[in-house]
């Protein structure tokens, strides 16, 4: 008798430990799914994102970036040694638009923006070269 009240015990705390841990599981792969978007655009999907609630994030050095940007883009040079500090004083509750020069910059701020808070972050690909190239403005 004394061996089936172990058994049944040890049986029980067995299913609770695995029900907690599917549980643990579970909530992680919720908290995953809500990063939703870290994806690579067309320069004309990515105008087609540009609405009051984004965050346009020019991440070229401050010399490419006064010789001409976006308008109403903030620079925050990729190269900068605190530049996740920088973008971390940014509101991740916006959307965020990230370009460069040709694409290769923003596309690796998106890779080390990603798990900093912003649910959604738009690359372009070709940067603002194809952006003038599609006869989209700039301003300087």
């Amino acid at each position: 008798m004394k061996i089936i009240k172990i058994v049944t015990l040890i049986s029980v705390l067995l299913f609770i430990s695995l029900s907690c841990e599917s549980t643990k599981t579970n909530e992680k792969i919720t908290a995953d799914q809500e990063v939703a978007v870290a994806k690579d655009v067309s320069v004309k999907e990515f105008k087609s994102l540009i609405t009051d609630d984004v965050i346009l994030l020019d991440v070229r050095r401050p010399i490419e970036y006064n010789a001409g940007h976006l308008a109403g883009s903030i620079n925050i040079n990729f190269f900068d040694d605190d530049f996740l500090q920088q973008v971390s004083k940014l509101d991740n509750s916006k959307t965020l638009l990230i370009y460069c020069a040709s694409g290769g910059r923003s596309s690796g701020a998106m890779k080390k923006i990603k798990g900093s808070g912003f649910a959604k972050m738009y690359n372009m690909l070709g940067g603002i070269s194809s952006w003038q190239g599609a006869g989209f403005e700039v301003v300087k």
